[in-house]
């Protein structure tokens, strides 16, 4: 036989504005994800596990996501020239080739400024 562990009983309690915000800005720094579940984790003395931000972790990931958006246009530019390329000849390809010139330019300077991301990263992690 199958035991629920089905949560139907309730607690209400009366709490004064400033306790409830200050309630409210500890359970902002939990990782739980209801305030109901911190508070039931309060009341049962279960482990609360705060919320420890990473900024140097943040920083890599919206350059991370920066990078990705600049390549994937990239790509896709380089796949537009490719198509004309094949497709077309004479006077047409001398200019998608120029333009293919311009883009190997583009990027070469992504490809820089990933290497020198990835060492500055480097770098602060091993002084860390």
């Amino acid at each position: 036989m199958k035991v629920e562990n089905k949560r139907n009983k309730w607690l209400h309690v009366r709490l004064t504005l400033q306790e409830y915000e200050k309630i409210q800005v500890e359970f902002e720094q939990t990782v739980q994800d209801s305030l109901s579940e911190y508070a039931r984790r309060l009341l049962l003395k279960k482990p609360i596990i705060g919320r420890y931000k990473d900024t140097g972790m943040q920083e890599l990931l919206a350059e991370l996501t920066s990078l990705r958006r600049d390549l994937h246009g990239v790509a896709t530019n380089y796949n537009q020239l490719v198509k004309k390329i094949n497709s077309t000849a004479g006077n047409e390809l001398k200019i998608h080739l120029s333009e293919g010139k311009i883009l190997q330019r583009v990027i070469e300077d992504s490809l820089e400024s990933v290497t020198l991301f990835i060492n500055q990263s480097a770098a602060k992690w091993l002084q860390s």
